[in-house]
């Protein structure tokens, strides 16, 4: 017998849900183009990225949706009450600068969705450049957690010299922070003493979104 293949198993429980392609693609923040795609099977081998926001807005998993566990897939009933957070439109920012009395937002480029509790604590920089390759690709979405400060290893946006705001890791010993880019092609920012004041802190990256091709 032939088993069920990821899309049947996305369509399958959309209609349970009592969803239209139109509001799945909304909690998604996906055009419907995209989830006839997903549903047809022709994106078989889904990044979790993709997976786990498809999962929660269909209240399922990610292993039921994979048909890794026919047990758990076949038990999900339509009320089912699975905790599931909504997803929130939230800005996606070209530049970030240092503002009068804060921080300036700039080319506001439409938004996109995320799955957070305070959608105001957040908005979305268009990454540039490559100095983050492989991890963090020119043309990618961060997620950006508005925040002054950060701990020693986060990613962070930071802005130096008002210039357009940065994606580097974060790196704190004694009186002195190093921004450090995963590419070895681009040399490490090494801030200490009064040179400290020509950076700020934007915020914390949470997480990223890959540009697809």
């Amino acid at each position: 017998m032939r088993s069920e293949t990821i899309g049947e198993r996305i369509h399958k429980r959309r209609l349970e849900l009592g969803l239209s392609v139109d509001d799945l693609a909304a909690a998604l923040g996906k055009n419907r183009a995209t989830v006839y795609r997903y549903e047809n099977s022709s994106i078989s081998n889904l990044p979790s990225g993709v997976l786990e926001p498809l999962a929660r807005a269909l209240k399922s998993t990610p292993e039921a949706l994979m048909g890794w566990n026919e047990d758990a897939a076949s038990a999900l009933k339509p009320l089912d009450i699975i905790p599931v957070r909504a997803f929130h439109p939230i800005p996606i920012i070209g530049c970030v600068r240092a503002g009068w009395n804060g921080l300036a937002l700039e080319e506001h480029l439409g938004v996109d969705y995320a799955d957070v509790g305070t959608p105001d604590d957040y908005f979305y920089l268009r990454v540039k450049g490559d100095s983050m390759a492989p991890a963090i690709n020119d043309g990618d979405l961060a997620l950006v957690h508005f925040q002054p400060t950060a701990e020693s290893g986060d990613i962070v946006v930071a802005v130096i010299d008002d210039d357009c705001g940065t994606i580097k890791k974060y790196i704190h010993r004694g009186n002195t922070v190093i921004l450090q880019p995963f590419n070895p092609a681009y040399e490490a920012l090494i801030f200490a003493g009064s040179d400290l004041e020509r950076l700020i802190i934007a915020g914390k990256v949470v997480e990223t979104k890959k540009k697809w091709a």
